[in-house]
């Protein structure tokens, strides 16, 4: 619920949640392009869920997997990893109203998982090796460029 509000006001568009119990359909209102964002995304987060399901079917006791090898138990070509950063610069990351962190996704193809406030300062992202590293690399050196020259 509250990652679909989140995507809502990132991609700027309307999305309306299947029912527990009916066919899992959403429906996205917007303008065509966001549209095309927000069906993404959530096609990447079902895919992502899907994969979870299966792994804790499978292997009984699940831990997150933070490798940067695709593990068979993540699915044949899709790998999570863990990115820390510094507490302060979460919101630089993410940018305003999102458009960092979605810049970042769209580029890279991946579904970047934005920490809470409340939680540790860890960005999640999913998708192909690959891209997974290069949206890892991309949230680096973008921190790098925007914090150079500051003292921690």
């Amino acid at each position: 619920g509250c990652k679909i509000k989140t995507l809502r006001s990132k991609t700027n568009t309307y999305i309306k949640t299947p029912v527990r119990g009916d066919e899992p359909i959403f429906v996205v209102t917007g303008r065509q392009e966001d549209v095309q964002v927000a069906k993404q995304e959530i096609l990447a987060a079902a895919d992502h869920f899907s994969q979870i399901r299966a792994t804790r079917k499978t292997s009984g006791n699940f831990s997150s997997s933070s490798s940067s090898s695709p593990s068979s138990s993540n699915g044949p070509n899709v790998t999570t990893k863990e990115v820390r950063v510094p507490f302060k610069v979460v919101g630089l990351v993410v940018g305003p109203k999102g458009a960092t962190i979605k810049r970042i996704q769209e580029e890279t193809q991946t579904y970047i998982v934005t920490p809470s406030r409340d939680k540790d300062p860890v960005f999640e992202i999913i998708g192909c090796p690959e891209n997974v590293e290069k949206a890892r690399q991309e949230i680096e050196s973008y921190i790098n460029l925007r914090t150079k020259g500051y003292a921690e």
